[in-house]
């Protein structure tokens, strides 16, 4: 009887073992996976940025020369940007949704971990080791998710108020050559929106900075279960 409930439990002990590595594998290729993705965007998001202020500079040197064929093509390609711009935010906030959902995933993959070193526990060094472990990793996911919910909101706000900005250059207009006039561009709705450009260049910039954070401690999280997994077998 003893000896089936020693394999019983060395089954279960295997299987929570197998089940964590294949969680920090997931984990880890998705942290590369966002990392290649944030590299490519930020990239993007930099040469658009820049075009959208040359742009910018166009469309206000051709209502100061009263040029209406430029001026209108300016304003519709400031537009076209605009509109570009909101859904490439929307395709980020939907990113951000899925990165909240994956760390919400790892901090309940800590709370099974944690439970079941707790169910484990004999007082030894090693399940000493393992709840220290448990806690510190507990911390770095749940500080994780914090950022990613953080963002996720940032976002959120920032597509909004793109939106916004989007509507109100919309209605910018160029009956004849006559009308064209500095008050009819305003230059505090442009400025507004290259901001919220900036500001997306910026976030992309801090979340590499936390993707490869996450990435370097995902790979630590890794090593101390391979290691668990050792001691335990």
């Amino acid at each position: 009887m003893k000896k089936i409930q020693l394999i019983f439990k060395t089954l279960i002990l295997l299987v929570f073992g197998f089940s964590g590595a294949a969680q920090n594998n997931i984990e880890i290729a998705t942290d590369k996976k966002q990392i290649a993705i944030n590299e490519n965007v930020l990239e993007r998001d930099i040469k658009e940025l820049e075009l959208f202020k040359s742009n910018s500079l166009a469309l206000q040197t051709s209502v100061g020369v009263k040029d209406l064929g430029a001026a209108v093509k300016y304003r519709n390609i400031l537009l076209a940007s605009m509109k570009r711009e909101i859904g490439q935010g929307e395709v980020k906030v939907a990113r951000a949704k899925a990165e909240v959902a994956q760390s919400s995933r790892e901090v309940k993959t800590d709370r099974r971990e944690k439970r079941r070193n707790r169910r484990q526990y004999t007082g030894s060094s090693d399940d000493n080791k393992d709840i220290v472990r448990d806690r510190v990793n507990t911390r770095d996911d749940r500080r994780d998710r914090r950022d990613d919910v953080a963002d996720l909101e940032e976002l959120e706000l920032r597509l909004m108020n793109q939106r916004v900005l989007y509507e109100k250059m919309s209605k910018v207009t160029f009956a004849s050559a006559d009308q064209i006039d500095i008050r009819y561009v305003n230059k505090e709705l442009i400025k507004k929106f290259i901001a919220t450009m900036e500001a997306d260049v910026k976030e992309t910039r801090e979340e590499l900075k936390e993707d490869r954070r996450e990435l370097r401690e995902d790979k630590r999280e890794r090593r101390d279960d391979r290691r668990e997994r050792r001691e335990k077998y």
